[in-house]
């Protein structure tokens, strides 16, 4: 089961990273770079929150400790300030997608899913995998809309599979071999970690 961590504070500083799998192959001739694509490129997020006040940053501190032991964290995408909209309840439309183009159904009719919103898709067992739309377009009077992705699908999911455009979620696990927090002499605590998507 996901660790989920308190609301507030909301964290104050987030570095987005994309991690690619693929490998770019330079001759030693001087020919032309050859660059291979390969699956499974996904998020990790650097983020930090603002100090805090020993009573709340020991709830953090103790759901932190768990998810690194787990490796299941599960928290907001961070959107800042960018507002996605009513999308209403999209699904995946159809089983064993693949690649860069998504098709959902069960949007708000007409709902314009825009170039740079953010979504995750719920596989069977609860993971969240993050995607980024690629394309502007409007979704039908059906609620039905198909759009490109980055980065691709990892995995084929199962028609129905529940998509969150409103609020996406990352889930994964706390990179590092280990993890630590920091006390002021005004007891604040400071508290930073690196999210990983798994899978």
């Amino acid at each position: 089961m996901a660790i989920t961590l308190p609301a507030h504070p909301a964290p104050n500083d987030v570095n987005p990273t994309i991690l690619d799998f693929g490998v770019t192959l330079r001759p030693a001739t001087g020919g032309p770079v050859l660059k291979v694509g390969r699956p499974g490129s996904r998020l990790r997020i650097a983020v930090s929150y603002p100090p805090m006040e020993p009573p709340v940053a020991s709830r953090f501190i103790s759901r932190l400790l768990e998810a690194k032991r787990t490796g299941h964290l599960i928290i907001k995408f961070p959107l800042l300030g960018l507002n996605q909209g009513s999308p209403g309840a999209p699904v995946i439309d159809g089983a064993g997608q693949a690649g860069t183009t998504l098709t959902l159904r069960g949007l708000t009719p007409n709902y314009r899913v825009k170039e740079g919103y953010w979504l995750s898709i719920i596989d069977a067992s609860g993971q969240h995998y993050v995607h980024n739309a690629r394309t502007t377009i409007a979704a039908g009077a059906d609620g039905t809309v198909s759009f490109q992705i980055e980065p691709p699908l990892r995995k084929p999911f199962a028609d129905g599979a529940t998509v969150l455009l409103a609020q996406p979620m990352i889930e994964g696990f706390i990179d590092g071999g280990e993890w630590s927090w920091s006390t002021d002499t005004a007891h604040h605590t400071g508290l930073s970690f690196v999210l990983e998507e798994a899978s």
